[in-house]
């Protein structure tokens, strides 16, 4: 009886360089994918913790009072007062109010205000843009940073130094006359 050679596989010693380019291009896409979800996830929960901070409260008031002296002190608005189809925003932790038409949506959720990092509330009334956002800032320098066009925010100092803007992007005269009736709550 003869000794068994064994049978080799016809298996190429080497994977062709074409091969190698796909397996890597495949990789590195992966790698990549799992990266941005990573950082998407990471951004959500951020937002969250941060929105969780915020905590907006309708309440009704009795007086208001704006405490930068280059804003006009005002009396705090009485549903009676509001325009007809008009609704009463009030936020209790910045102690701030306005007035808006009723078909303007207030959003203040975080998968709402994705993007906006800054901001506490966007007003919506439809469209491909938000109409009005609503956001706070904790120095002068930074809203400066981000907007450039004063024409199209509007600033207001609370008590405690931080910066609220409200931004008319659109420069709509409707959104302006909802400025308009912006006014410190306390």
């Amino acid at each position: 009886m003869e000794p068994e050679t064994p049978v080799e596989a016809n298996v190429p010693s080497q994977i062709p360089d074409s091969h190698w380019i796909t397996i890597l291009a495949m990789a590195l896409f992966v790698v990549a994918s799992l990266s941005v979800v990573a950082f998407l996830y990471s951004q959500n929960q951020q937002l969250k913790k941060m929105l969780a901070s915020y905590q907006i409260t309708p309440t009704p008031t009795s007086s208001a009072s704006i405490p930068s002296t280059s804003i006009p002190v005002a009396t705090a608005t009485t549903a009676a007062s509001l325009k007809p189809g008009w609704k009463l925003y009030q936020n209790e932790q910045y102690k701030f109010e306005f007035s808006h038409p009723s078909s303007y949506k207030v959003l203040t959720d975080a998968e709402n205000l994705y993007g906006w990092p800054k901001a506490i509330l966007l007003l919506y009334k439809g469209g491909q843009s938000y109409d009005l956002a609503v956001e706070i800032w904790n120095t002068e320098a930074e809203y400066k940073a981000k907007y450039t066009d004063t024409s199209t925010y509007n600033v207001f100092k609370t008590k405690d130094g931080k910066f609220i803007t409200l931004l008319n992007a659109n420069k709509d005269a409707e959104v302006a006359e909802i400025i308009s009736t912006f006014k410190f709550t306390d």
